[in-house]
């Protein structure tokens, strides 16, 4: 029984050394291995902004944010799993990547504001004048309009003021408690950012406001919040509104190229055309290289002044050679042949 024993042990003890040998094997394998290059790791995340490139030359927007926002989360996997290496210079162009995603997701909103901007200028003057007249004699009356729509904009206290539709209410009896502003519940300004984000990529553009929202009753100076509401202020047909809100975004951030850019588009749609190439002028002067300034300038001088072609036509040529993107209807405008 005890040599029975003893020849267990025995056995146990040899399977023992041989797992530790053969772990110290594979240890010492890994150690001799080199790390994949960057450009492996790459590889899936630079196929999917391919695919997103083309998606948006294509003109499907959503699409091409949906893959950078794939892409996006690519990248966080392969900086999890490399986070010794995350730090490092050979990591660099894992970085690059990540902000083109990040820069071509706001460039891609920025643009389909902006383009839905020209579309209400050549579309809907009727319904905006209606709407300017309305508030004009809300203004004078004090009356606020049956249907007016929610306001949100910063004021110079740092909270943050709505105007909506008001109904008449009964005489409330007064109490001596002291009246007390509630408190707004704490939000995760981010997880709102992206959750707004989100939603207007799809159109649920309810669930978007109820969450920009939030974040400026919580943070009233949030540039990106204010940023966001203004675009979807302006995708959902109420440039006016984001003009108030623009206006105030850009008395903080003067040289803001995405608030200067969409404050154009937006002063556009309701015929401020004098202030709106002010503003492309300004966004021009802040950031040169970049073609959108020149591209809705084209537009601009084009709505203005249809029969002059010349001016227009020399500011798309410029955003072109700047790296924008040919648009088939303003080259049909300006008698642009296709080569």
């Amino acid at each position: 029984m005890a040599s029975k024993f003893f020849r267990m042990c025995a056995c146990f003890t040899v399977a023992v050394m041989a797992a530790t040998v053969v772990l110290a094997a594979d240890t010492e394998k890994k150690k001799n291995e080199k790390p994949k290059k960057v450009s492996v790791l790459l590889r899936e995340a630079n196929k999917m902004i391919n695919e997103a490139q083309e998606a948006y030359v294509n003109g499907e927007s959503q699409k091409a944010i949906e893959l950078y926002r794939k892409t996006l989360k690519e990248i966080e996997r392969v900086e999890m799993e490399n986070q010794d290496r995350v730090g490092t210079s050979e990591f660099a162009p894992v970085k690059f990547r990540k902000s083109l995603c990040e820069t071509e997701i706001d460039r891609i909103i920025l643009e389909e504001a902006n383009a839905n901007a020209r579309t209400l200028s050549v579309t809907d003057t009727t319904e905006l004048e209606k709407k300017r007249q309305e508030r004009k004699r809300a203004a004078q009356t004090n009356n606020v309009p049956d249907k007016a729509v929610s306001l949100v904009a910063k004021k110079t206290d740092g909270t943050i003021f709505e105007k909506r539709q008001e109904t008449k209410k009964e005489p409330v009896a007064n109490t001596d408690k002291p009246a007390t502003d509630a408190e707004p519940p704490k939000v995760d300004i981010a997880a709102a950012i992206s959750f707004a984000r989100d939603m207007m990529a799809i159109e649920h553009f309810d669930d978007a406001k109820a969450s920009l929202l939030k974040v400026l009753r919580n943070a009233p100076e949030h540039r990106e919040g204010r940023l966001l509401m203004a675009a979807l202020q302006i995708r959902t047909g109420d440039p006016q509104d984001a003009v108030v809100v623009l206006d105030d975004l850009l008395e903080d951030f003067p040289n803001d190229e995405s608030a200067l850019l969409m404050a154009a588009g937006a002063n556009f749609a309701i015929a401020g055309y004098t202030k709106a190439m002010s503003l492309l002028d300004r966004a021009m002067k802040v950031n040169p290289k970049r073609p959108d300034g020149y591209f809705n300038m084209a537009w601009l001088l084009l709505e203005m002044n249809p029969k002059d072609l010349d001016q227009p036509e020399m500011y798309y040529r410029q955003s072109v050679k700047l790296g924008g993107s040919r648009d088939q209807e303003l080259e049909k405008r300006l008698g642009i042949k296709k080569n």
